[in-house]
């Protein structure tokens, strides 16, 4: 079977060797959901675009990388297919070279600037003018930026540069805007420090840092050809490669079964690109090598652009696939062609090649390693929705030239972008949440739940409140965990046989009925194209019901089916990567210390020390208590601290209930000590605002106080009264203005309406000093 596209390229649907599953999934290749079948029975072969390394990871990459290992633990774990997933590290790349050119140099710079210096200055100066260049259009004027006057005028032109339409203009705006008034305020404070006699390192430093962003391309620009180390670069790539599978391991991803590196496959991309020119579908130009869009599309049954080919003639999309620095290669033929290979220039790394010193274009990269592991067919591959076009689109066309297939990948999956108030979260853009910051706040796996909350393939935006319901689903779920673990544990420590009676009745038959259904609904969202949203509502419904199953308390519920259901919740948790691989029990998510496993004469006296100080702690307590004759309510403060604060820094909750008994749980320290803290935080706020309310009453009344210790007899008798009134009442009240006029009724009547208002402050003035 067959599809064609907008384009009219065809999908050929592989055939089934086996049974199918069921699973349908969103196919970038078609537009549509489909089956998936892979090409070899059970077994499939997958390859996923990994990071560019140089920089830290944001909550956008998350959200791609949580989001396909929790795919992949649905094919692995749920539905039992055998996935050999390889992923890349990209770590030959235009950012990389330029990004460790440009931290060498400002390194180089800032070490050499001892002190504050009219050089210094003058070189940030240089450099910011330099940059300033990027905002010649958003003047009204269009003049250039010169001088300090004409930023100035552009200053007041464009204020803090939040006007949306210079955002859609150039999504890069406001970070550049930012970056160059940060460093105007910089020179202007630096000039001042001169001036002012003030010129050493840490006021130079102050400077160079704050004009980092402006500074270090211009440094790039001026010396960036004279930096010959290729240890610079690969030192960085390291570096971020580290960072990266950091932040994947604190969050729970699975690394892929082959990791492969550029950098480790040269001489593969080299031979890659020779047989692609012998077909006849490339050309050497200038030392580069460009693949030739028009010698392949519409020829030989080849498609170019079958992701995105209404994207085939877009200009933006094809210069940022070339990279910053393949921008400058000459030689192309047409439009659309694009470097396999790139004739290296001074200050950037090379390797040999038949067409001289230079290095692997970046969509070639992906096409070698993926065929050199896994073949000239690949089941699914993998990617942010922004590598689309051109990346993933190069990728198809120059793999299908090289071996000669029509279709080298049956599945493209792509996520879809991560917005901050509109904008695509990116580092370019440096508007983004590193993972390591996101951490601080959340916990791991809140930020999988939130992940799972969002269909994989869809848009998401991120802003402060879209951590609310991951938190709330936590907290109610682990409570969950934590209540069936405690009833089970007590069950069967009370246990005593069968006392005659039946206790799996209705109400049990009912719940075992819809955790039926709850295995189906899950079932079946899954197997929809990986629809975990679904799937999550219907495991928050079955413990919500669960929960409100055991209200009916402990001498009322059986708790078998209570476990059944935290049996399959827990399952389904571990399929999405909630629980840890590490976690060998059957209940939970694997953070609380009842789950713990197995422990040493050693691990059994460091858990059981501190629960058992506490207990002897209380009970020198309570025999202090007993014996110097103390009343009960002491005792019950004893147990109230036992409770609420020394057993839960253990991990220990005791939770009171109705029937006199309570029920012992577990739970994190940490989780306990953090809501603790929250809360606390949330009661001294509102006692802080009750202050704040009983300082202003109090205040309020004292200014009531001090306005009426003026007698209401005197109040329009003042000098400031006097020149406006002539006669008044026995009780003060004017009756004539200054020309000796009686006054209106309705001027009198506003007097008298004041007067009773002063009688009354003064009358609380009076009672205040005990008058």
């Amino acid at each position: 079977m067959s599809f064609t596209n907008n384009n009219s390229s065809p999908w050929i649907q592989p055939e089934a060797s086996q049974s199918h599953t069921g699973l349908v999934v969103f196919n970038s290749l078609t537009k549509s959901k489909i089956p998936f079948i892979p090409r070899e029975g059970n077994c499939v072969s997958w390859y996923g675009c990994g990071p560019t390394v140089y920089d830290s990871s944001h909550v956008g990459h998350a959200r791609n990388y949580v989001t396909f290992d929790i795919i992949r633990r649905i094919m692995e774990d749920y539905l039992n297919y055998d996935v050999n997933m390889v992923m890349n590290i990209t770590d030959i790349d235009d950012k990389i070279i330029l990004r460790s050119r440009e931290e060498y140099l400002f390194r180089q710079f800032r070490s050499q600037a001892t002190a504050l210096s009219e050089q210094v200055v003058s070189d940030v100066n240089t450099a910011f003018f330099s940059f300033a260049k990027k905002f010649e259009g958003a003047r009204a004027s269009g003049q250039p930026i010169s001088t300090d006057a004409d930023w100035n005028a552009l200053l007041a032109e464009l204020g803090d540069g939040s006007d949306p339409a210079l955002a859609v203009k150039n999504p890069k705006f406001l970070m550049h805007y930012e970056a160059a008034r940060a460093t105007f305020g910089a020179i202007a404070a630096a000039r001042k420090h001169l001036a002012e006699g003030k010129s050493s390192q840490n006021e130079a430093e102050l400077l160079i840092d704050a004009s980092k962003d402006v500074l270090s391309p211009w440094l790039d620009s001026k010396y960036g050809a004279g930096v010959t180390d290729p240890q610079i670069s690969r030192d960085l790539a390291a570096y971020w490669e580290k960072d990266y599978f950091e932040d994947m391991d604190a969050l729970n991803v699975r690394r892929p079964n082959v990791l492969t590196r550029v950098s480790e496959f040269v001489p593969e991309i080299v031979s890659f690109v020779e047989r692609i020119i012998s077909k006849g579908y490339a050309y050497e130009s200038e030392g580069s090598v460009f693949f030739d869009v028009d010698a392949f599309d519409g020829h030989n049954g080849n498609f170019y652009a079958k992701i995105e080919p209404f994207s085939k003639k877009n200009t933006g999309l094809l210069a940022d696939g070339e990279g910053s620095l393949g921008l400058e290669l000459s030689g192309k033929r047409g439009l659309s062609d694009f470097a396999l290979w790139k004739k290296s220039k001074d200050g950037e790394p090379k390797w040999p090649s038949p067409w001289g010193e230079g290095r692997p274009g970046w969509h070639i990269e992906c096409s070698v390693m993926a065929s050199e592991i896994l073949g000239s067919h690949i089941d699914i591959h993998t990617g942010g929705i922004d590598l689309a076009f051109p990346h993933h689109d190069n990728e198809i066309a120059q793999s299908e030239a090289c071996l000669g297939c029509p279709q080298w990948v049956n599945y493209f999956l792509h996520t879809g972008h991560y917005h901050v108030k509109g904008a695509k979260m990116s580092k370019s853009l440096k508007n983004f949440t590193t993972i390591k910051e996101a951490l601080k706040n959340n916990s791991w796996r809140q930020l999988r739940i939130l992940f799972l909350l969002c269909k994989w393939d869809a848009p998401s935006d991120y802003d402060k409140n879209v951590m609310i319901e991951p938190v709330s689903i936590d907290r109610t779920v682990d409570n969950f965990f934590a209540n069936t673990s405690a009833l089970l544990r007590e069950f069967r420590l009370r246990e005593q046989g069968s006392d005659g009676k039946r206790h799996f009745l209705e109400p049990e038959l009912e719940l075992q009925e819809a955790l039926k259904d709850t295995k189906t609904q899950v079932h079946n969202a899954l197997l929809d194209s990986f629809d975990t949203p679904k799937a999550m509502r219907a495991l928050q419904g079955i413990v919500a019901r669960t929960n409100t199953y055991l209200q009916r308390g402990r001498a009322n519920i059986d708790p078998q089916i209570v476990e059944m259901v935290a049996l399959y919740v827990t399952k389904i948790f571990r399929v999405f990567g909630l629980v840890t691989d590490s976690f060998n029990s059957r209940i939970g998510w694997g953070s609380s210390a009842s789950e713990s496993g197995a422990q040493g004469p050693a691990d059994h006296e460091s858990v059981l020390l501190p629960v058992a100080t506490v207990l002897s702690d209380f009970r020198d307590s309570v025999r202090e208590i007993a014996l110097s004759g103390g009343d009960k309510g002491a005792l019950l403060s004893l147990c109230d601290r036992i409770r609420d604060l020394d057993l839960p820094d253990l991990g220990i909750v005791i939770d009171d209930h109705g029937d006199g008994r309570a029920l012992v749980k577990f739970a994190d320290p940490e989780v306990i000590r953090r809501e603790r803290a929250a809360r606390q935080a949330e009661e001294d706020a509102k006692l802080a605002k009750k202050e704040a309310a009983t300082r202003a009453a109090e205040e309020k009344r004292q200014k009531r106080l001090a306005e009426g210790k003026l007698a209401p007899a005197d109040m329009f008798r003042t000098p400031e009264m006097c020149e406006l009134y002539s006669d008044w009442r026995d009780n003060g009240i004017p009756s004539k203005d200054k020309a000796g006029e009686e006054l209106p009724k309705s001027k009198v009547k506003k007097l008298e309406k004041a007067y009773s208002a002063q009688e009354k402050l003064h009358n609380e003035y009076l009672k205040s000093i005990g008058q």
